[in-house]
């Protein structure tokens, strides 16, 4: 570490061992600028002199609260609008139609996990108003989760500077679904009634999310070690509908162990979980046979009685 960094080294380490046991996450070793960055900033909202007093104050007291904000903040991603433009590309072409087709009227519901401060849910909710135009039957309702930090504030409030929207965004899609709010743009109001944004722990139970028919996890899974990225995707196996589907970025080499989902042919970055197993039914009005009376081998039946 640089002469020029406050944080002591032992300290450095420390964080990094939180970050993987609270999140699963590698932060690595050439990241000490960032720490530096992000939590100089957080020590300064919290009130603290300096970040050293800071860090002492987290292992010291043994904070949660504390705890859960330092890695929030070490964990904030940079994000942009229509991020990963092969994989938007496919759920435009493959996955909203197929999606329309399975769902028979009924809404469709996207879950976008480590979402930050919005992009990629807003970006979504575009496409969907896109494909809406050409096919009115389709409804989608979209779901954004990430841990609590400011870019999830930043999110719900759905207002972003000019240099955001410049990253990714077409200007007709801008003037289209943006307000300008003196420097910034806001979302418009029917664009931001498709999304919602919740305040979630990536490594908890899934299940309180409810069911999805498409879940995106991209550009996520190589910050994860080996034993958590396993846990992450027999956690996502919990809240895909049967049937429907599970993208990473297309970008991203995926695990050998697939947990109850299979790829896709043609598109190597997105699975659909196995099909609900078919249980058969016993006709109610057929008898059921009397059972047989178990005989040993070598043993002579009883005769049948008269």
């Amino acid at each position: 570490m640089s002469g020029v960094l406050s944080l002591k080294p032992s300290y450095y380490e420390a964080l990094k061992r939180l970050t993987l046991e609270l999140a699963g996450v590698h932060l690595g070793d050439d990241h000490a600028f960032l720490v530096e960055t992000r939590l100089g900033v957080l020590a300064r909202q919290e009130g603290y002199q300096n970040l050293n007093q800071m860090v002492d104050d987290l292992f010291g007291q043994g904070q949660t609260r504390l705890a859960i904000k330092v890695v929030s903040s070490l964990l904030e991603r940079d994000t942009h609008f229509n991020p990963d433009p092969d994989g938007l590309s496919i759920i435009e072409s493959y996955l909203f139609p197929a999606l329309q087709k399975s769902s028979k009227g009924q809404p469709v519901k996207i879950l976008s996990f480590a979402c930050s401060s919005g992009q990629e849910p807003y970006s979504l909710a575009i496409m969907v108003k896109k494909f809406r135009q050409l096919h009115p039957d389709f409804q989608a309702s979209i779901l954004g989760v990430d841990y609590p930090s400011p870019a999830l504030t930043r999110a719900q409030d759905g207002q972003y500077t000019h240099f955001e929207v410049q990253r990714g965004l077409p200007i007709r899609d801008l003037i289209s679904y943006f307000d300008r709010a003196g420097e910034d743009w806001v979302v418009k109001p029917s664009l931001r009634a498709m999304v919602e944004f919740k305040e979630f722990h990536l490594l908890s139970k899934l299940d309180a999310l409810g069911e999805f028919d498409l879940v995106l996890f991209r550009n996520s899974l190589a910050y994860y070690s080996s034993p958590a990225q396993i846990r992450v995707i027999r956690s996502l196996s919990s809240i895909v509908k049967h049937d429907r589907y599970l993208m990473f970025g297309s970008k991203e080499d995926l695990p050998s162990s697939s947990y109850n989902f299979d790829k896709v042919e043609g598109y190597k970055n997105l699975l659909v979980k196995h099909p609900k197993p078919v249980v058969a039914e016993v006709e109610p009005d057929l008898p059921k046979p009397p059972p047989k009376e178990y005989v040993p081998d070598g043993a002579k039946a009883k005769p049948a009685r008269p």
